[in-house]
């Protein structure tokens, strides 16, 4: 059977537009970024401390092997792959991402390398199951530790009072979504009077047992505990020593409020940077050092992987 050329034309255009514009966007971040001289100090007087960063960087592809291990467990029925295959779409996924908020783009970018193309809209939607366990796993670890990290911060009432709501609406929605999702799937298919990509979909979703959800969660705990021991360390070499105890209440409740944060802005470093300050600046008043090790580990976890995504999507061509 001849290949629809056309339409793999259009994937790779797709691609390669993805690419353009990730490359854009961190010109750009490098450009508006205003800190240059502190990481240069931080270079210069690192000294041993160095270490700290060198394992927080081998700890790069071990983040990707647990997101590989995932989106391949995800599109079992619908694409088999190989370990290998599974990374290497993984990477060209934080291209997507780094374009876009909320980091909707990884998923849509990672199907542009699937093999059959045609059922895209049924690994995106896979995809945003995969996501759904990544945040039940933050918001299952990181309410907990920011009620204790509020208290014991003695933060005023009224912040506390609202730290609660949030997170108790976050977690409430959540578990519903786990629970009910593929009797809502199920509901929705009796709904669709026609075949096509919608019934797939949902035909998909209502196939995906919670045991496989827990399996998927699996993966993310393994990944999130990957970002709080990188957070850890980089933190470290940026000169912000924390406590095990600090660290296992503040970590997670930083990552909880990147989670929590509106779509609009989570992926933005700057962001980061400001919810960092806003919770280790208990612990230290270097608050330039510790917006520097938010944007240092934003460089670990989101430009490194693009940059290889990006090198393994044009080599594939």
């Amino acid at each position: 059977m001849t290949r629809p050329t056309h339409k793999y034309s259009i994937w790779t255009v797709l691609q390669y537009l993805l690419i353009a514009g990730a490359y854009a966007y961190l010109i750009y971040r490098l450009v508006q970024y205003d800190h240059y001289a502190e990481l240069g100090e931080l270079l210069t007087k690192a000294g041993w401390q160095y270490a700290y960063l060198a394992v927080a960087l081998c700890l790069v592809p071990l983040n990707i092997f647990f997101e590989a291990g995932k989106w391949r467990q995800l599109l079992t029925d619908v694409e088999p792959m190989s370990y290998g295959e599974a990374q290497r779409q993984t990477y060209f996924g934080f291209v997507g991402a780094f374009l876009t908020p909320a980091r909707l783009g990884d998923y849509p970018a990672r199907v542009t390398q699937l093999q059959h193309k045609e059922h895209w809209l049924t690994a995106v939607a896979l995809g945003f199951i995969g996501t759904l366990a990544l945040d039940f796993t933050i918001v299952f670890i990181g309410l907990p530790a920011a009620f204790a990290f509020v208290e014991q911060q003695a933060v005023t009432a009224t912040e506390s009072h609202w730290a609660w709501i949030a997170g108790s609406v976050s977690i409430a929605v959540l578990v519903l979504l786990i629970v009910f999702y593929p009797q809502i799937a199920h509901w929705l298919l009796g709904k669709v009077q026609t075949g096509g990509k919608t019934k797939e979909v949902l035909q998909a979703i209502a196939r995906f047992s919670h045991k496989r959800f827990l399996s998927t969660t699996g993966w993310s705990m393994l990944r999130y505990l990957t970002f709080a021991v990188q957070l850890y360390l980089i933190l470290a070499f940026c000169g912000i020593k924390l406590p095990l105890p600090c660290a296992l209440l503040s970590i997670p409740t930083y990552y909880l409020l990147i989670t929590l944060t509106p779509s609009v802005t989570i992926a933005d470093p700057a962001v980061r940077g400001s919810w960092a300050i806003a919770v280790f600046s208990f612990f230290t008043d270097n608050t330039a050092a510790i917006a520097l090790a938010a944007v240092m580990v934003w460089v670990l976890n989101t430009v490194l992987p693009m940059l290889t995504g990006s090198a393994l999507g044009i080599r594939k061509q």
